[in-house]
Parts: structure tokens; C-alpha cells; sequence
């Protein structure tokens, strides 16, 4: 599908990431293959919508605007499924002492739109708006178990390599079997997928039928994992699962979502 002229310029936002968190336009250019006329005019759009802003005191560096920093706040303070969640994963982590997550998957990564931590705990890679492979990891793999067969299919053919050298699968016929397994028992529970010294356990949340569910998920360090009762925290995960779900649904009838 043809991308429109406004989808364009919106892929200069792609360039952004936690490791490149300034661009210019010749890195524009290199990366998405426009001129350098072209590129200088997809800036100067971003920068009039505040989504990007010039770094001054430099020969034409760029950064995030302030109106990411806006739709962040509006997203945080009003997306229905973060608010009807965020009440039940505190109750979690107030249950558990673990830090908890709400997570989207999106078609080349999956990112966590809440979270909540216990205390000071440090959430590494994982955390709101911090993207993630989804072929490493509990949560990943709980909401692509939930994928029809022909998407899960298309998804082990993008990483079957990455699926392959982690052990998870070998061929496609073990991939599929695997992830209804993970469907079938409700819950995945990962071991150093992402940190080698972190584990996740994770379930699904499901707000609509014909979505994909968002999955709810407890992380901790390996080592204090190996002290906890894992079928106890599954059945706290389920438990709240169904508990945001019922709220969901409830409100949905109402007419307040």
C-alpha cells in the first residue's frame, strides 16, 4: 500500500530512538532515501507541529518536540485501558511486591503502555513506551498465541531465525503447536528471554474479541522468582485480568468508554 505524503513524514519520527535521540538531515537522507530538498521540507513540517525542534547551537541537529511530551501526558491521563487497569496492577504489585505491566503488541514490537513498580525497582528494558523484540519475552509470546493461524504463521516466518537460535522453535509445525499450548494453559512464564537475570510471567487481558489481547505481567529477577509460588502469582494475574476485563465491559455498556 501506497504511503501517503503526511505517512511519509511521519517515518522521520522512526529514526528516533533511545540510542539516537537527535538526527540531522543527512542521516534522513541515508535512512529513507530522499533528497536533501525533500528532507530539509519533512523537518521544517515536524517542526512547525512542535513534534520536532532544532538544537541550537548546531549545524542543523534535531530532537523530539514538545508535543510528543503533550500526547504522552493526554495519552497517561485519559486511555481507558490504563485507567481501568492501573487500580487492579497496583492491588497486584501491593499482592506480589513485583512490578507489573499492561503491554500492546504492535506489528514489529510490542511496548508497554503502564506500569507499575514496587518501590524503587528498576525495570531495565521493560517499562511505558520502551519497545521490545516480540519474539523474546512473556508478553510477546502470550498475545501472539492468541494471533489466527495464518498471522501466527506470518509472524514465525519474519523471525524464524531469531525463534530458532533462542530454542524456542525449531520449524513452523513446532512453533504453532507451541504457542497453542501457551493459549491453552491461560499464562507463559520466561526465563532470561530478554535479561539474562530477569524472568516475566505473563496472561491476557482481552477488551475486545476481534482484537488481540494486551497481556498483564509480572517481572522480577530471576533469583526472586526462584523463591515465589508461580501458580499463586498466576492465579493473582487471572484473577485482576478478569476483574479489568468485567470493568471494561461494564463501562463499554454504559456508554463512558
Amino acid at each position: 500500500m501506497a504511503i501517503s505524503s503526511f505517512g511519509k513524514i511521519l517515518t522521520v519520527l522512526d529514526l528516533f530512538s533511545v540510542s539516537r535521540p537527535i538526527i540531522n538531515v543527512d542521516i534522513i537522507c541515508e535512512e529513507l532515501g530522499l533528497s536533501k530538498p525533500t528532507s530539509y521540507r519533512y523537518l521544517k513540517e515536524l517542526v512547525s507541529a512542535d513534534l520536532l525542534k532544532r538544537i541550537n547551537g548546531t549545524s542543523g541537529d534535531y530532537t523530539l518536540g514538545s508535543k510528543i511530551a503533550v500526547l504522552d501526558y493526554i495519552s497517561r491521563t485519559t486511555d481507558p485501558l490504563v485507567q481501568i487497569s492501573t487500580p487492579f496492577m497496583r492491588n497486584i504489585v501491593e499482592r506480589t511486591e513485583l512490578c507489573c505491566l499492561l503491554t500492546y503488541l504492535n506489528d514489529d514490537y510490542c511496548i508497554d503502555i503502564h506500569h507499575e513498580i514496587f518501590k524503587d525497582t528498576e525495570l531495565l528494558s521493560y517499562g511505558r513506551g520502551c519497545p521490545r523484540p516480540i519474539y523474546v519475552g512473556s508478553s510477546p509470546k502470550t498475545m501472539v498465541s492468541h494471533l489466527s493461524k495464518q498471522r501466527m504463521q506470518d509472524y514465525y516466518h519474519r523471525y524464524q531465525q531469531e525463534l530458532k537460535q533462542s530454542g524456542f522453535a525449531e520449524d513452523e509445525p513446532s512453533f504453532i503447536q507451541r504457542m497453542r499450548k501457551i493459549k491453552k494453559q491461560g499464562f507463559y512464564f520466561s526465563q532470561g528471554e530478554i535479561d539474562p537475570n530477569v524472568s516475566g510471567l505473563a496472561v491476557p487481558v482481552r477488551f475486545s474479541n476481534k482484537e488481540v489481547p494486551l497481556a498483564l505481567t509480572l517481572v522480577a529477577s530471576k533469583n526472586r522468582f526462584d523463591f515465589l509460588n508461580v501458580e499463586k502469582l498466576i492465579e493473582i494475574l487471572q484473577e485482576n485480568a478478569a476483574l479489568i476485563e468485567q470493568r471494561f465491559m461494564e463501562l463499554s455498556e454504559k456508554g463512558e468508554i
